[in-house]
């Protein structure tokens, strides 16, 4: 059974909290190319896919996921799990960041994702902290938009404070052989994408029967080995499109495609556009996106 207790959006910022009694594992993988996440896990256990990496959340887990970072939720061993999600633009957390120049982007999202383990109270402040997000976007008040927005700073100011005060204590990472398997295969693709890549290479390097390794790279990251590989070229090719350095073909060969047809093809399918569609609207001279794509 699925219950979304709460779902309420406006520009630049979304939230829902849902609680799920079933086997759930996210049917895509997902790369929010201009949006970071935050995901909280109230009650219950998740395995968590996270560019390279696999960790093991558990009640009063707080994360922090990158824009353009690939992730993945899945089951652990009990099914029920109850999280609350937000989804935030650039635009908008760029602006709760500058409104005082005390916090920076590039700063707070150094890693693909913060893993923050909350002890009781803390968690208890932070579920109350996301419900009057939910409540303010619900209810539409007087100065909605400045409270919601000044409740996403003290999210974002909490995690800085308490990530500074635990920065030896290291998220908790999968102790599955196959996961770690797993972790060392995503992770050389991603260090590789650019060069001659494929199923069958991959599997030679890692002394794999190609089968075998196809299968549990889609059962726990939710990519096909090919479609991974993509999906971090993509990525490359969008970082070197918003820099405005370099011409198509040369950004489609630098993100390892020799055929100039495909890589437009293969980044329309990822991004809904063209390339020269993607640079003309998040390029330096566009104004949607500003900075890099970290």
């Amino acid at each position: 059974m699925q219950n979304i207790l709460f779902e309420e959006s406006i520009k630049g910022l979304y939230i829902s909290r849902v609680v799920r009694d079933f086997e759930y594992t996210m049917s895509d993988v997902h790369i929010h190319y201009n949006d970071y996440e935050v995901y909280y896990l109230l009650e219950g256990e998740r395995c968590y896919f996270i560019g390279t990496k696999i960790y093991h959340l558990k009640q009063g887990s707080l994360v922090f996921i990158r824009r353009n970072v690939i992730h993945k939720t899945d089951l652990v061993r009990e099914a029920h799990h109850d999280r609350i999600l937000l989804e935030i633009s650039h635009s908008y957390l760029e602006s709760v960041f500058s409104s005082t120049g005390e916090l920076a982007l590039p700063d707070f999202f150094r890693n693909d994702c913060i893993i923050l383990s909350l002890k009781s109270e803390e968690q208890d402040f932070i579920t109350a902290l996301l419900l009057a997000i939910g409540r303010e976007l619900r209810a539409k008040g007087c100065g909605f938009r400045l409270l919601a927005k000044s409740l996403v700073a003290e999210l974002f100011v909490f995690a800085r404070r308490l990530e500074t005060k635990t920065i030896d204590a290291a998220p908790v990472r999968t102790d599955n052989p196959r996961h770690r398997q797993i972790e060392q295969i995503a992770c050389y693709i991603a260090e590789n994408c650019c060069s001659p890549l494929s199923l069958n290479s991959v599997a030679e390097h890692f002394y794999m029967n190609k089968c075998y390794l196809s299968r549990i790279f889609k059962e726990i990251t939710g990519f096909t080995v090919n479609g991974y590989l993509h999906a971090r070229r993509i990525q490359k090719a969008r970082s070197l499109l918003i820099q405005d350095s370099m011409n198509i073909s040369e950004i489609s060969e630098a993100a390892g495609y020799e055929n100039l047809t495909y890589f437009e093809r293969v980044f329309k399918k990822h991004t809904g556009m063209s390339p020269l569609e993607y640079r003309k609207q998040y390029g330096k001279r566009g104004r949607r996106i500003s900075g890099n794509v970290f």
